[in-house]
């Protein structure tokens, strides 16, 4: 019995649980190498603790309540050494990286809370009251149409019912949260549509198909929308009149607005003849997280699972989100140093280098377009459409001119062209019909 114990203690562990000999040979290296690097990295940190810059701020944060706290409980001690902490900090920055590999919203989450804390994103351009020369020959304009997108997820913990009951709701939208962590999907990042908000979706596009036809009179769609009816502007919309192109917010409760709204058009068209285009220059301005997308730069966003499952849409929705979507402008998040002013100049630019077109419909969001607004009217101006935020769902169009002047370009939306098409502005708490 004692040969045989003896026999057994010789083995090497590899040996020890049924290895081959051979392969346990083979093995054998790399367990010596394993117990060298240990000892190789407990060497590192026990001297990297000891260097003074190291180790009085480690022994500070040992010192803190809640610290000792959770060291008695764990550790039966109430002090952990310079060395602990570090080995501590090492671990928890390693299980990081690990979730930055395997958890696929968990870059996201981190850019999220350095973008909350370092973004400055509410820079628009500034307004002028340089007069606009609509008679020169350098002039162009371009009919635009403004749809905000329905009310978000994000709206309904934060923005509805009773404050007293935020906590609940906070709570709940958390635990859910929790259900989608290696999901492309989420209640707070990149907020889709809520029940209210698909509910207005529809009511638009009962609205856009209940309008009688317009742009009856030759040439009525190269007309500036300031000289247009209600019904000319909508059935250049449902794309019955006119070239028109539409482009939307690459977040997806943008993007589902349009989708939904616009079915009919869809339905008319292939890809080639019409698509959504996205665009990451029409993103949300906001450091909040609920502006940034789920999506990665050059691709197409997944269709929202509550909007999948809708009752005689939801395979449509589906559909359109896999086939009607160009990806070619998503550059992804916006980062730092694109603030709302280079995506104000960004867009414009864009605008004004499509040929052949009468109307751009744009799906987006209330700030952006209020401070489009307040960026390109007359600095003197007083219209609404600077200081409100347009209605959930609202469509509203104008004319936008670009000039060149005494080399100075000019961008300005005269006031007296801005048309609501349909829920209008909201005025003190309340919509402004159109």
């Amino acid at each position: 019995m004692e040969a045989a114990q003896a026999a057994a203690s010789a083995r090497s562990p590899a040996q020890a649980i049924g290895v081959d000999s051979k392969v346990a040979s083979f093995l054998e290296p790399f367990g010596s190498r394993m117990i060298l690097a240990q000892a190789q990295l407990q060497d590192y940190v026990v001297r990297l603790a000891a260097i003074p810059a190291i180790q009085h701020p480690l022994e500070y944060i040992a010192e803190v309540g809640i610290v000792q706290d959770v060291s008695h409980a764990a550790l039966g001690q109430r002090k952990m050494s310079a060395e602990t902490m570090l080995w501590l900090f090492l671990m928890l920055a390693g299980l990081a990286l690990l979730a930055l590999v395997i958890v696929p919203k968990a870059k996201l989450q981190v850019w999220g809370f350095f973008y909350f804390f370092l973004a400055r994103d509410k820079k628009p351009c500034k307004p002028t009251d340089m007069k606009l020369d609509t008679s020169s020959p350098n002039c162009k304009r371009m009919k635009i149409v403004f749809i905000r997108h329905g009310e978000s997820q994000w709206n309904s913990v934060f923005n509805q019912g009773w404050k007293i009951f935020l906590p609940f709701r906070l709570v709940r939208a958390l635990i859910r949260e929790a259900t989608m962590t290696f999901q492309r999907d989420s209640i707070f990042y990149d907020s889709p549509l809520n029940d209210k908000g698909i509910q207005q979706g529809w009511d638009l596009l009962a609205f856009l198909t209940s309008q009688p036809a317009g742009c009856r009179d030759p040439g009525a769609c190269q007309k500036p929308a300031e000289q247009l009816q209600v019904e000319d502007i909508v059935s250049m919309i449902r794309g019955d009149a006119g070239e028109s192109i539409v482009v939307s917010s690459i977040l997806r409760r943008a993007v589902s607005t349009i989708l939904l709204a616009l079915s009919p058009r869809l339905l008319k068209t292939t890809f080639a003849k019409d698509r959504v285009h996205l665009m990451t220059s029409l993103q949300e301005i906001s450091r909040n997280v609920d502006t940034l997308s789920v999506t990665p730069a050059r691709s197409i966003p997944k269709c929202p699972p509550d909007e999948a499952k809708m009752k005689n849409m939801g395979d449509l929705m589906s559909h359109w989100y896999k086939t009607r979507l160009d990806h070619r402008h998503n550059l992804g998040n916006k980062t730092l140093s694109m603030k709302a002013d280079k995506r104000q100049k960004q867009f414009v630019k864009w605008v004004f280098e499509q040929k052949d077109v009468d109307c751009i419909i744009v799906a987006g969001h209330s700030l952006w377009f209020r401070e489009f607004f307040k960026s390109f009217m007359p600095k003197s101006s007083t219209h609404v459409a600077k200081t409100t935020k347009m209605a959930n769902c609202a469509v509203v169009a104008f004319d936008l001119y670009r000039n060149i002047q005494h080399s100075t370009e000019v961008i300005r939306i005269p006031p007296e062209s801005i048309k609501e098409i349909y829920g209008g502005f909201e005025v003190k708490g309340k919509k402004k019909k159109a």
